[in-house]
């Protein structure tokens, strides 16, 4: 059975925060004796998330999906451009998830389906607004993680649910999932009259579809993922007890130390009254790869983040400390869009600040 990779919507918060520089591709590169192997990939201009899927690299870039060989990096293909028209991306490819037999593109309220070979095949409406979570076809329904507005005009947490064919809901199968960052105030308004606590380490969540199956996993409850059919009923848990890390009291005083040296501290920063929790989120990772289950955990050892492999129900094959990259805590759902895993190894991309150029990372 071959995957079904999913991952997050590339929203407007998320760009805007990644604009703003609290991630940046070419940070987070932890050092490590074993060397990844490095690609140069000259034509990204501005990469958003990467799927690797049977040898094939998809690496969502500023204006279309770029397509590159996983073996040496060659260029395969682009799929897409911006534009309006069949097949093209109203302000850029959203989130990218690939499938078994196509590949499914979020675009402005949109999802777009393209064949393997990034063919533009057809695309339906979404009944909702997604979020950062994507729309996906399974079965004979869709499965979704929407966002609903309050009447106070504030977006409620994301709820998984199950719609039918004519994207029509049937059925509410999962609840309300951690609220992502608020986006930042837009430019020229003004500051709150007051700080704003301003939490640094969230909870993380995600969801993925493999096969037949939903996985949901939550890192509320610990080590837990949840197992749903296509109608979004329960068929089991996956709940696994892992020791907690304490956050040591250097993380608050390296990222203060960073947001101080920002251009954006005077506007942004000083308004802000960072915190951090005691510990970090029991796992801040999830993919689903050859019938395996890839969890990372905030477990570190010599500078390399702790890797829990499980089969499809749940038991553990392997525990290693082999993750190269260090996470983003305050915005997971968009550290979720920059690895991949293929063939029990992990792919990355990062860009080469003394070269100029952004690189493929294959460990």
């Amino acid at each position: 059975m071959r995957k079904l990779k999913c991952g997050f919507i590339l929203s407007m918060a998320i760009t805007v925060f990644l604009a703003l520089g609290l991630t940046k591709p070419s940070e987070g590169l932890l050092p490590q004796d074993n060397a990844p192997r490095i690609i140069p990939l000259p034509e990204l201009e501005d990469p958003g998330q990467i799927c690797v899927e049977n040898g094939r690299v998809y690496v969502l870039d500023k204006r279309d999906i770029i397509v590159y060989d996983l073996k040496d990096g060659r260029l395969l293909k682009r799929i897409g451009k911006i534009g309006q028209g069949p097949g093209e991306f109203t302000m850029g490819p959203g989130r990218l998830t690939v499938l078994s037999d196509r590949l499914v593109i979020n675009d402005f309220r949109k999802i777009k389906f393209f064949t393997l070979e990034g063919e533009y095949s057809n695309e339906i409406k979404e009944p909702g607004f997604m979020g950062f979570y994507p729309f996906l076809p399974i079965g004979k329904n869709y499965v979704g993680f929407p966002m609903e507005w309050r009447d106070d005009g504030s977006l409620s947490p994301a709820a998984g649910c199950i719609y039918d064919k004519d994207l029509k809901l049937k059925k509410k199968f999962y609840g309300e999932l951690p609220m992502g960052p608020p986006p930042p105030p837009p430019p020229g308004s003004q500051p709150p009259a007051k700080k704003t606590d301003k939490l640094l380490i969230r909870d993380y969540a995600d969801y993925a579809v493999y096969g037949d199956k939903i996985f949901v996993a939550d890192s509320r409850k610990g080590l837990f993922i949840s197992i749903f059919n296509e109608n979004g009923e329960l068929l089991s848990e996956i709940r696994h007890s892992v020791e907690k890390v304490k956050v040591p009291k250097s993380y608050l005083d390296a990222v203060i130390k960073e947001r101080k040296a920002s251009k954006y501290w005077d506007s942004i920063y000083v308004h802000q009254n960072p915190v951090v929790p005691d510990f970090f989120p029991d796992f801040i990772g999830f993919k689903i790869d050859g019938g395996r289950i890839y969890v990372i955990t905030p477990a570190q050892k010599d500078g390399l983040y702790e890797v829990i492999v499980m089969d499809l129900k749940g038991q553990i094959l392997e525990k290693s400390f082999r993750f190269p990259i260090k996470p983003n805590f305050e915005v997971p759902e968009s550290f979720s869009l920059k690895y991949d895993v293929e063939g029990d190894k992990f792919v990355w991309f990062a860009y080469n600040d003394a070269k100029e150029t952004f690189e493929l990372h294959v460990r």
